[in-house]
């Protein structure tokens, strides 16, 4: 289950939806212009994990231990490397990964506590 942030172009969404994940974005679920605590906060109670472009955001995600997926690329490339890397990015959530990082050649897993 995940959780769009608004940074993050529709295409994610409709990619993901299209590959059968449960997924709603922050702009349907919560206020226009949500402070990122409000973002989290919902990402905990409805056990979803944040997709995001702010670093700042992923970084306050990894602190708190919110399961997320921070896109370090262009977002013009976003939906073409997820689509690319889902079989690994669905490994990674299979295996409680904290953190998946996303960037124009490489992806990473993080396990909590890492």
């Amino acid at each position: 289950m995940w959780l769009v942030d608004n940074n993050v172009p529709r295409q994610v969404t409709h990619l993901l939806r299209d590959l059968g994940h449960d997924v709603v974005e922050v702009r349907e679920v919560l206020a226009a212009g949500a402070p990122d605590a409000a973002v989290a906060a919902f990402a905990r109670q409805s056990g979803r994990r944040v997709v995001t472009h702010d670093i700042g955001f992923a970084r306050a995600c990894r602190r708190d231990g919110i399961p997320h997926m921070w896109l370090r690329m262009p977002e013009v490339d976003d939906a073409r490397r997820i689509r690319e890397e889902i079989e690994l990015i669905e490994a990674c959530v299979q295996l409680g990964a904290i953190r998946v990082t996303v960037t124009r050649s490489s992806l990473a897993c993080e396990e909590a506590g890492a």
